[in-house]
């Protein structure tokens, strides 16, 4: 393996330095004022000025049951979620490649494209217009998934969690579907031949070659959608049942919006945002263990 020479390696860092100071700055800032706003108190509505909390924004996080609540309805939605689009996603990535290569000419080309193009529409919709479009489906009178059903049922109000996990599947599955079947068209073909000149099955081959082939990106991916998940639900709840019924759908991301833009308690907002900043490096750290054992 070829190693860069010192004055080489250090040109690449004089080059990017500038680039890194600039988006170390810019990110830096909120995060330190995030900090400090944690740990003051400032309620427009009460008083202008900003007076030092301590930790008291903090530890009240611990013992708030909407906090707490929050907590583990978000985990819950993000586990779930994730399980879901990795499943499903990585299934329909196996059958679209083998469609992919198994269709040849001209028509069976064009047929795969449409195939992978139909796909793509849902992580393509803007999440607020699919939020309300599933809103409508999921009606109780007029939704087509109760015509289709033949039932009435308010899915929103009685199984509102896994309406929400169903709806953000949905979305977001088409990502993991296209991550997957990049990593299942790399898998070499010589390992395929292989395996039929023994004699393996489809079920032997899926199990012994293209699962533990792919399962790397699939632990990669799976952990790139929990940190997305887990601080990127607030519109598909916001847009569909605002949290309800009672605290069934009330996810971090939306406590935070509403401790700050509805009570104006912006100290204890900075708090939980914190919170769900640590959380978010907690998965972030996970992703990076999971890339270096692959590594």
């Amino acid at each position: 393996m070829r190693t860069q020479s010192p004055r080489r390696r250090l040109a690449g860092i004089l080059f990017t330095l500038p680039s890194m100071l600039f988006v170390g700055a810019v990110m830096a800032y909120p995060l330190l004022y995030l900090g400090y706003m944690a740990l003051h108190t400032y309620r427009p509505l009460t008083s202008s000025e900003i007076e030092p909390a301590g930790l008291s924004n903090i530890t009240a996080l611990f013992t708030d049951s909407t906090v707490t609540n929050s907590l583990r309805v978000t985990l819950q939605f993000t586990v779930a979620s994730v399980v879901i689009e990795v499943v499903v996603g990585t299934a329909c990535a196996i059958l679209l490649a083998n469609v992919m290569l198994n269709l040849k000419g001209r028509f069976g080309r064009l047929f795969s494209r449409v195939v992978a193009s139909a796909f793509i529409v849902p992580f393509a919709v803007p999440a607020i217009a699919g939020a309300y479009a599933w809103r409508m489906m999921l009606d109780a009178q007029f939704g087509p998934v109760n015509e289709l059903l033949g039932t009435s049922t308010p899915w929103l109000v009685e199984h509102p969690l896994v309406s929400i996990i169903v709806i953000d599947a949905w979305k977001m599955m088409p990502f993991v579907l296209f991550v997957m079947l990049a990593a299942v068209m790399s898998i070499e073909p010589s390992q395929y031949e292989a395996a039929a000149l023994d004699g393996a099955g489809s079920v032997r081959i899926l199990f012994r070659i293209t699962l533990p082939s792919i399962l790397p990106v699939m632990l990669i991916t799976g952990a790139f959608r929990a940190v997305d998940a887990f601080t990127k639900v607030f519109d598909t709840v916001f847009a569909t049942t605002g949290g309800g019924p009672g605290d069934d759908t009330r996810v971090l991301p939306l406590v935070i919006w509403r401790t700050a833009f509805t009570h104006l308690d912006f100290g204890t907002a900075s708090a939980q945002a914190l919170l769900a900043l640590v959380i978010s490096l907690g998965f972030g750290g996970a992703l990076l263990i999971v890339q270096r054992r692959n590594r």
